[in-house]
């Protein structure tokens, strides 16, 4: 009953917190992420978490095309919770990592919502030390080999094994400016026709190694259209404007447009 009362009058006096439109969705996320800062002690405050899990509710597609564009195009959620985390006093942790996931149906996490966040503290690649222990050398991380399959659209190759530090994905394999010179090579290039093949953007996405998390993390860059995975049932968007990207796992269906790269790794391999 307490708790019943309580969520009342946070209702009557946030009433955004229960808010359906875009502006009151986007304000409670970001409150909802400010009001995990903690006392640390000594006057400090720390955010005790580097993974959020944005969970949007768009069960009708119409809506979810106008959601997902307003998300990628009007709003930068990365830098906007960490400039709350900074306004509050708290350290932004380095590997912070924030994605947004839409949800066809609802879930009980949203109660009378349409959205909610999931919070998780995830170890890094950094060596951990027991305390009173000597500082052992940190191992060079294991880079499993990447494998993108073209399974929708056509490509210089099917499969592509990734073995350099990063790769260049988009339509044609060489790019130039007005005046002819070369601007960019696509190391993964989808040809210039075809209708699928049309949704690519020339400078579409990089995938990148990254030491410190140790894993593959795709960026979407601009201009490029409609950049999303497709992972257990849900689908995670990646903004242009997102500079780290997300963190890519095996089995991942990467759309490029409608253009698609299934996603497979390699254990036992090192970079």
């Amino acid at each position: 009953m307490a708790n019943e009362i309580v969520d009342k009058i946070r209702g009557w006096i946030r009433p955004w917190t229960r808010g359906t439109e875009p502006l009151e969705i986007r304000r409670a996320i970001l409150e909802d992420a400010e009001s995990r800062v903690v006392p640390a002690g000594g006057g400090k405050r720390v955010f005790p978490y580097n993974r959020i899990r944005i969970h949007l509710l768009a069960p009708d597609p119409r809506e979810r095309t106008e959601l997902e564009a307003i998300v990628q195009e009007g709003w930068n959620l990365p830098e906007e919770i960490a400039t709350r985390l900074r306004e509050r006093g708290a350290p932004v942790p380095p590997d912070l990592d924030v994605q947004v996931i839409f949800d066809q149906e609802a879930r009980p996490e949203y109660g009378d919502r349409r959205f909610f966040l999931a919070y998780e503290r995830t170890e890094t690649a950094a060596a951990v030390t027991a305390p009173g222990q000597p500082m052992r050398p940190r191992r060079p991380p294991v880079r499993p080999v990447l494998e993108l399959t073209v399974v929708k659209g056509v490509a210089a190759q099917r499969v592509y094994t990734v073995t350099a530090d990063r790769i260049h994905i988009g339509r044609m394999a060489e790019i130039v400016d007005s005046e002819g010179r070369v601007k960019r090579r696509n190391d993964l290039a989808f040809q210039e026709d075809g209708e699928i093949n049309q949704t690519v953007s020339r400078e579409h996405a990089r995938i990148a190694w990254d030491d410190a998390t140790a894993g593959w993390w795709l960026r979407a860059e601009q201009p490029a259209a409609a950049t999303r995975i497709f992972r257990e049932g849900r689908t995670i968007d990646i903004p242009a404007h997102d500079r780290r990207g997300v963190r890519l796992a095996a089995g991942d269906e990467v759309y490029l447009g409608r253009a698609c790269l299934k996603v497979g790794m390699r254990t036992g391999e090192e970079g």
